[in-house]
């Protein structure tokens, strides 16, 4: 296969993915979560165990949409705590009244259910948080930036950098279209997704540098057959290693509650998304860019 001559080829599906969402983003709005848009934290203690199922056909009975629960609990103890992140009610009273249904609800069958605790997260935590993602993602890039462009060169830390830029676009785009609310969790996927697919382009330049041969210290022999060999000499690994990931977050997202799936769902789009562009796209943007430079050099 001729990776760097289907490379564009890539590229526009990548877009057109990217496109999608921005529409998406555009036409539907993004389901932004309680962590980043404000919300209340209700916590429920349910007097025993309980099912997660139930509390979430509770919520809907009283209205309430969007609203991922998890169980809680002290360590070492049965989980009979639920913790509901609800979105921004219209009002106080809205608010209270919505809680009274969920309590209603959930007494036919739990008798002893009652609120614990009831947290509200404000706009400027919210806005707060927001900063904080996106300067962890912005100094993670620009660590492996420079980590690469030591270990390699620059052109390749720039095309790494550039390429784990649009794993993040395409699991933002698919997150969009898919309606998945996007709260810390989601922050976390994109961090171990940049870990994950720095791996697998590590490798491939790793190939490229040692199927190279040196014109000189500075300058590299670039063609089409070297970033062709190097990642048809590295495609099994990449091929594997995801799949072997996957099986077990795909196990994790069909048997997890809703708040898991939240975190999982992202780690598929990711990990499909990074060795996509790990073999189909890295290395054949990497030679573009060196080859310009070359160019340029002469």
């Amino acid at each position: 296969m001729k990776f760097s001559r289907n490379f564009k080829y890539a590229a526009l599906v990548s877009a057109v993915i990217i496109l999608c969402g921005v529409i998406a983003a555009a036409v539907w709005g993004v389901n932004i979560g309680v962590d980043f848009s404000g919300g209340t934290l209700l916590t429920l203690d349910m007097g025993g165990p309980f099912d997660v199922a139930d509390v979430t056909a509770a919520l809907e009975k009283a209205g309430v949409t969007d609203a991922p629960v998890m169980k809680s609990g002290a360590s070492g103890s049965a989980q009979t705590q639920a913790v509901v992140r609800m979105k921004a009610f219209a009002d106080e009273e809205a608010e209270n009244e919505a809680r009274q249904k969920i309590v209603e609800a959930l007494s036919e069958k739990y008798p002893d259910v009652e609120i614990a605790t009831v947290d509200r997260v404000g706009a400027v935590a919210s806005a707060d948080l927001v900063k904080s993602a996106i300067l962890c993602v912005v100094i993670a890039c620009g660590l492996i930036l420079v980590y690469i462009w030591i270990r390699f060169e620059l052109w390749s830390g720039i095309a790494a950098v550039v390429m784990l830029l649009h794993d993040v676009a395409i699991m933002l785009a698919l997150t969009i279209i898919l309606r998945v609310q996007i709260n810390s969790p989601f922050i976390a996927a994109v961090l171990t997704i940049v870990g994950y697919s720095i791996n697998n382009t590590i490798v491939i330049f790793d190939r490229v540098r040692e199927n190279g041969k040196f014109k000189s210290k500075k300058h590299y022999v670039l063609t089409e057959e070297l970033v062709d060999t190097s990642v048809r000499e590295s495609l099994s690994r990449s091929v594997n290693t995801t799949i072997t990931t996957l099986i077990t977050i795909v196990a994790l997202y069909v048997l997890g509650v809703d708040s898991i799936k939240e975190f999982a769902l992202p780690i598929i789009i990711g990990l499909i998304a990074g060795t996509y562009s790990s073999i189909l796209m890295t290395a054949p943007f990497w030679g573009f860019l060196a080859g310009k430079r070359r160019a340029g050099a002469r």
